[in-house]
């Protein structure tokens, strides 16, 4: 049988004083990598699949930092985007337009055109690494809107995670011919999930745009954005938005509830609230209070540091299939992101 290509990969496997490097190998296509603490107790797996130009893989590694720098930038490098499960871990991106958190309970689509360093904390999260051609939401992606998010607690996101877990559980068990075709499926899903359907399918309606905003919370979205896409005028989209008081209430509400669970879910001893605030473009901390409070009726530093109910255990399926070598894996995500093995 035709079955789908997997492969492992356990740092436990190597002696401890190879540990890191043997990781730093397998993603030297993706990022630099320092372990936080002594580079003898780095620990990692990964484990995944490859179906054509896509890469699935699973991972868990101990707190590390990441660098993506100007020279994985070159040629085809930069023509892949990774959807990305976030199962447990926190993740701070620092890049060119500011600062992206990368949080437990939620899942993201990431271009990775655009330098990034970064802090994680130990991490378990799933991941497809897809060129960029292969998704047509990649071309409205952009150095302001250089991530896209679901939280796993919303409709949208839940149906996107048990989708993914269903395909994983798929791609042990088919042939890399039907493999190609559930992929496909997924990756079309995707695209109408992020308001890139076929063009004939694109309807302006208000929660087909609520939708489209609703992913790209920590960009630079508003009216202008809604009629680029929507190829709608801007008296369409007020009289579309004015039942729920208007795009940029909207907005603001949306940000609001991401920021209340944020606060909700993160350990007070070190979460800033107003680091949160400004993540979700709230730049005044006296006026991000005050809405906090007339959503709410509580205050933020009321909210931060208790428990956020969320499913983190809808989380993408591990039944892997028996492993091969640490190279091939290796030259699959070298492959995935234009760079030679």
């Amino acid at each position: 049988m035709n079955k789908v290509p997997a492969a492992r990969f356990d740092s436990d496997r190597f002696p401890p004083n190879e540990r890191l490097a043997a990781w730093r190998q397998m993603t030297a296509s993706l990022y630099q990598t320092w372990p936080r603490g002594e580079p003898e107790g780095f620990r990692a797996e990964a484990a995944g699949y490859r179906v054509g130009e896509l890469v699935f893989n699973q991972a868990r590694f101990s707190p590390a930092r990441f660098l993506r720098g100007p020279e994985l930038l070159a040629g085809e490098g930069r023509d892949f985007l990774s959807l990305q499960a976030q199962l447990a871990g926190e993740e701070r991106l620092i890049m060119t337009h500011g600062h992206v958190r990368l949080l437990a309970g939620h899942i993201y689509l990431r271009d990775w055109a655009y330098e990034f360093d970064s802090e994680a904390s130990a991490m378990c999260l799933h991941a497809i690494i897809i060129p960029r051609h292969r998704l047509r939401a990649g071309a409205g992606m952009n150095e302001q809107t250089p991530v896209l998010s679901w939280s796993m607690a919303d409709p949208d996101g839940r149906l996107l995670s048990l989708l993914w877990q269903e395909l994983i559980a798929e791609l042990g068990q088919v042939t890399l011919p039907q493999a190609t075709i559930l992929c496909d499926a997924f990756l079309g899903f995707l695209d109408v999930m992020l308001g890139y359907g076929p063009a004939e399918t694109i309807h302006a309606s208000l929660s087909a745009m609520q939708q489209y905003l609703m992913t790209r919370l920590q960009g630079d979205v508003g009216v202008e954005a809604l009629c680029r896409h929507f190829h709608v005028s801007r008296s369409t989209v007020y009289r579309l938005f004015a039942p729920v008081g208007g795009v940029r209430q909207f907005i603001n509400g949306a940000r609001l509830e991401r920021c209340y669970r944020e606060l909700r879910g993160a350990d007070p001893r070190h979460t800033k609230i107003a680091d949160v605030a400004s993540a979700w473009g709230f730049a005044d901390a006296s006026s991000f209070s005050h809405r906090f409070r007339n959503r709410f009726a509580v205050s933020p530093s009321e909210i931060l540091g208790m428990a956020l109910e969320q499913s983190e255990d809808a989380s993408v399926s591990s039944h892997l299939a028996s492993s091969r070598p640490l190279r091939d894996y290796a030259d699959w995500l070298q492959q995935a992101s234009g760079r030679e093995a």
